[in-house]
């Protein structure tokens, strides 16, 4: 009989061992504090603070979050990168570093909690650093034109289709059945007026393409401005998808 006690007692301590620690009772949900409309419907961040050298908490991309409520003790945030506790840095406040995340995705999708009475929290993002991209404008010109390296180097092929990677980000018409490589050898169809996709750019669907594929190159990014600059020097690789 006190063996199966024994055993009883033994298997109440280890399903207690197996259920999570409770969160704190009190909880508050980021709502979009320290973002900014970015005027293309989504949002961005209302400071941006990077390199350790420059006063930022940490090198590279990140976001750094601070929580507001006063007479806390401890306090953990839960988001894209699971649950995590808080530091303490002051009387109810805490912060915590995360990695980077597209801002648009986060309102509503992290939360705190902490301990103590329940006060007029607030979770806000105080400041983070984007990753950074250079601008880039390789032509619809330069992609009719590129051998299998380039388009390897992206992740396309000319083969494949407008709807569904141009359309409707980059261009708000849909094209069905019309590939890639239709519209880059048919400018004269496909050079007409620009009808702006949710992107927010006003391009039409033959500068769409280039500039869907000019924002696939790693390290890079399709800019308005260096398109609209015309300069020689746009496109970081040569027909081959070697870097300049």
């Amino acid at each position: 009989m006190k063996k199966y006690i024994s055993m009883l007692i033994a298997l109440a301590v280890v399903a207690l061992m197996a259920i999570p620690a409770a969160a704190y009772a009190n909880s508050v949900t980021f709502t979009g504090q320290g973002l900014i409309p970015d005027g293309f419907g989504g949002y961005d961040l209302r400071t941006e603070l990077c390199g350790v050298a420059n006063g930022a908490d940490v090198d590279g991309p990140y976001l750094l979050w601070v929580l507001t409520a006063t007479g806390a003790k401890n306090a953990d945030i839960t988001g894209p990168w699971g649950t995590a506790e808080m530091t303490k840095k002051g009387n109810g406040t805490f912060q915590y570093i995360s990695g980077w995340y597209d801002p648009s995705t986060l309102p509503g999708n992290v939360y705190a909690t902490y301990d103590g009475k329940v006060k007029n929290a607030q979770l806000v993002i105080s400041h983070g650093c984007r990753p950074f991209k250079k601008g880039a404008w390789c032509s619809p010109g330069f992609w009719k034109n590129a051998r299998d390296g380039a388009w390897t180097l992206v992740g396309k092929s000319s083969s494949d289709m407008f709807d569904g990677f141009v359309y409707d980000y980059w261009f708000g018409n849909s094209l069905p059945g019309v590939t890639l490589g239709t519209v880059l050898n048919n400018p004269q169809t496909y050079s007409g007026p620009p009808v702006p996709g949710t992107s927010g750019y006003a391009l039409n669907a033959f500068n769409a393409t280039g500039a869907a594929l000019t924002d696939l190159i790693p390290g890079y990014q399709f800019d308005w401005d260096v398109m609209m600059a015309g300069s020689s020097d746009a496109c970081p690789i040569d027909s081959f998808g070697n870097f300049k």
